[in-house]
C-alpha cells in the first residue's frame, strides 16, 4: 500500500501542535484555534473570561449542529444561554453565535475535543453541569432532541470529566423532547 503525500490543511495542523509536533504552540497548554478566533471578538472582556466565553459559545454551537441541522430557534437560544451565562450584551452574543457556528462548521473534529478538554480545565464542576443543562436546551429549542444531538452531549460531557450519573439524571429533566422517547410513545 503506497501513501499519497499531500500538503497538510489547517485542520491537522491543529492536531500537530497539539501533539507538539509543528506550529506555534504545542502540548496541553495549546489553545484550540477556534478559541483563539473566537476571544478575538470579546476583546471588552479579560483574556480568561472570553476563553472561557469562546469555549461555551463553540459547545453551544457544536450540540446545534450535531443533526446536521440548525434552526432558527437553536440559534436564538444559543444567543439567550450567551447573553446570561456569558453576560454579554444581545448584539455581540449574536455575532458570538454566528461565528461559534461558522467555526464548528469549518473546523475539525479534533478542535471540538480540543476545546471541550480548554473548557474542563478552565471551569470547575457546578460550571460543567451548567454547560450540560444548556447544552440540552440547545437541543431541545426546536422540541426534539435527535439521537446525534444526545450522542453529542455524552461525547462533550466525557470531554469535560461529568460522570455518566450526573448526564443521566440532567437528561432526564429533558425526557419530553428525547427523540427516542417520542418514538416509543407514538409505538404503542
Amino acid at each position: 500500500m503506497r501513501l499519497l503525500l499531500r500538503p497538510l490543511e489547517e485542520s491537522q495542523l491543529s492536531l500537530l501542535r497539539f501533539l507538539g509536533l509543528g506550529g506555534k504552540t504545542a502540548g496541553r497548554d495549546a489553545q484550540p484555534d477556534s478559541i483563539a478566533e473566537l476571544s478575538t471578538e470579546l476583546e471588552s472582556i479579560p483574556p480568561e473570561e472570553a476563553r472561557f466565553v469562546a469555549a461555551f459559545a463553540y459547545l453551544l454551537a457544536r450540540i446545534a449542529g450535531a443533526d446536521l441541522h440548525i434552526d432558527e430557534v437553536e440559534e436564538s437560544e444559543i444567543v439567550r444561554h450567551l447573553e446570561q451565562f456569558g453576560e454579554i450584551p444581545t448584539e455581540r452574543a449574536e455575532l458570538l453565535t454566528k461565528s461559534a457556528l461558522r467555526m464548528v462548521d469549518s473546523h475539525s473534529s479534533t478542535d471540538d475535543h480540543l476545546v471541550a478538554r480548554a473548557f474542563r480545565d478552565m471551569s470547575e464542576e457546578p460550571e460543567r453541569l451548567r454547560l450540560l443543562r444548556c447544552l440540552y436546551a440547545i437541543a431541545a429549542a426546536d422540541e426534539t432532541i435527535s439521537t446525534a444531538e444526545d450522542n453529542e452531549i455524552f461525547e462533550v460531557a466525557s470531554s469535560i470529566g461529568v460522570l455518566h450519573e450526573q448526564v443521566i439524571a440532567l437528561r432526564s429533566e429533558f425526557k419530553q423532547y428525547l427523540g427516542s422517547m417520542k418514538a416509543l410513545s407514538t409505538e404503542r
